[in-house]
This record gives structure tokens, C-alpha cells and sequence, in this order.
């Protein structure tokens, strides 16, 4: 189980802060809806230690995680610097990564080859010369077979075709830890209904709430009484209802991006 506690992330280029008083807890599996620059991916970071939090707390099964680093088993994640550390040839690092945590590099080779990537063509290329579709499959893969009780995925699905997408959910649905994803995409919220869902909006993480609620959710320029959800975006009320009624479907927007336009009353 992960818990954030007021967590507050602020980056030295940005007078506003990129995280503002997150407190979640992320348990089973979880995603975590939002459009491209509210947080996510700072979020994710901050929970494996490579971003410092101002303020706020991270505890990862009840533990601080200043006092877990480089345990072995506790969290896995996709970021791509992660597996850059080591100057050698993608198939090298299966190895190298699964066995500094005990992980199942066979796992590994079988999902890569299984998104049309195969060995030989690893064993010729550095993880950074492969194309960034094919880095996000080769991370993902690699976050996945280490076995991990916690494995964190930033936006597992890029730059993945409609086939390859659906692959992905069946690995993920598969995976026996904790699994918390990230993305924009609203479509996948069909193959994960038994998933726990937040939003994330402007740093600000809402929730949790079940997929199930957001299949049918509707979203209101209003404070709607018994809405699931209050947002504030762009400084604007936005309700995310339940039901049949007035609003656009949460699901009929192509990504959590739309929202904005939305909110600025334009056409989506």
C-alpha cells in the first residue's frame, strides 16, 4: 500500500507548485486520470525517490520511503532513466536489472517479444537507441518482471496501436502486486472497470472513486449537489455527476486534455 500525506512537490523553475497537498492512498489497482501537465508523472517520480518533496509525507507499506530506498521488491516503475544507468545493450539490462532484484528476466523477454520486439534486435541496440515506443514497451516490461509488491507506470500506453493497447491491460490485470498507472487516454477505463480511479487536475489529486462511476459520469460546468467529484479548473467549478442527464459523458472525450475546452465553454 502506498499513502502520500499532504505531499507538496515545487521545482525551482516554477513559481507555482507542480503537487499541492496530495494525500491518496493506492491500494489493489489504481489509475489515475489526468490531462498532460497536472502532476502525474511528478507524483509517480516523487513516490520512487527521484524527485524531493517539499513537504508532506510518502509511505510505502507503512514505511517512509527514506527508509526503503534501494530495497529489493518494494516498488518497480517505467521511467526510462532508471534503466539508463548502466552503459550497455537493451538485452544486457534484462539480465542486469532482474537480477539486482531478484526478478524474472524471462517475464521480461516474453512481453517485449510479445509487442513484436525480438532479441536479436535488443542485443544491437542501446536502450536509448530504440525508437520511444518501443522504450516505453521495453521499461514497462522490465518495471513488470521485477516482481515487484508495488509497480508504478507512467503512461503505459503511449504511443501503443489498438491492438498492443489491449495486450498491455491483460498484463497489467494479470500483475499480482499493488499497480498504479497514470495516463490521459479515457478509453481504457472499459477494460478496467474493477480498477480504483482519481483524477488529477492543476497538482491537485481527486478521489478515489470506482472506474465503474466514471463510465457513466457526466461532467457539469456547476456545483451540482451529489456529484462525485468537485474539480476547480482554470479557477472554474467543474462537478463530475453521476447518471443520465445534463453534461457531456466523462467517456466521450478523447483525453482528460478536452477538459479545458470544456471549461472555457469552447467545442470538443
Amino acid at each position: 500500500m502506498i499513502v502520500c500525506q499532504n505531499l507538496h512537490v515545487t521545482y525551482r523553475w516554477r513559481q507555482e507548485p507542480v503537487l499541492k497537498g496530495v494525500n491518496g492512498t493506492f491500494k489493489g489497482k489504481s489509475l489515475i486520470l489526468g490531462p498532460n501537465g497536472s502532476g502525474k508523472t511528478t507524483l509517480f517520480r516523487a513516490i520512487c525517490g527521484l524527485t524531493n518533496i517539499k513537504s508532506g509525507k510518502i509511505l510505502i507499506d507503512e514505511k517512509p520511503i527514506e527508509e526503503i530506498y534501494a530495497t529489493k521488491g518494494v516498488v518497480s516503475a517505467n521511467f526510462q532513466d532508471i534503466y539508463t544507468l548502466i552503459d550497455a545493450k537493451a538485452f544486457d539490462l534484462i539480465r542486469l536489472y532482474t537480477d539486482l532484484a531478484e526478478g524474472d528476466p524471462q517475464l521480461a523477454l516474453k512481453i517485449i517479444e510479445d509487442f513484436g520486439i525480438t532479441p536479436d534486435f535488443l542485443k544491437k541496440r542501446k536502450l536509448g537507441e530504440l525508437s520511444s515506443g518501443q522504450a516505453k514497451i521495453f521499461c514497462t516490461a522490465l518495471a513488470l518482471a521485477m516482481k515487484a509488491r508495488h509497480v508504478l507506470l507512467d503512461e503505459p500506453f503511449e504511443e501503443l496501436d489498438p491492438a498492443r493497447k489491449g495486450r498491455m491491460v491483460n498484463y497489467l490485470n494479470e500483475y499480482e502486486g499493488v499497480v498504479l498507472i497514470n495516463t490521459h487516454e479515457t478509453w481504457l477505463l472499459k477494460n478496467l472497470q474493477d480498477w480504483e480511479a482519481f483524477l488529477m487536475f492543476e497538482g491537485i489529486l481527486y478521489g478515489p472513486l470506482t472506474v465503474k462511476d466514471l463510465l457513466n459520469a457526466r461532467i457539469s460546468m456547476a456545483e451540482e449537489p451529489g456529484s462525485l467529484l468537485r474539480l476547480s479548473l482554470s479557477g472554474k467549478t467543474v462537478s463530475i455527476i453521476k447518471g443520465k442527464g445534463k453534461g457531456k459523458l466523462l467517456t466521450s472525450l478523447e483525453n482528460l486534455d478536452k477538459m479545458y475546452e470544456i471549461a472555457e465553454g469552447l467545442k470538443t
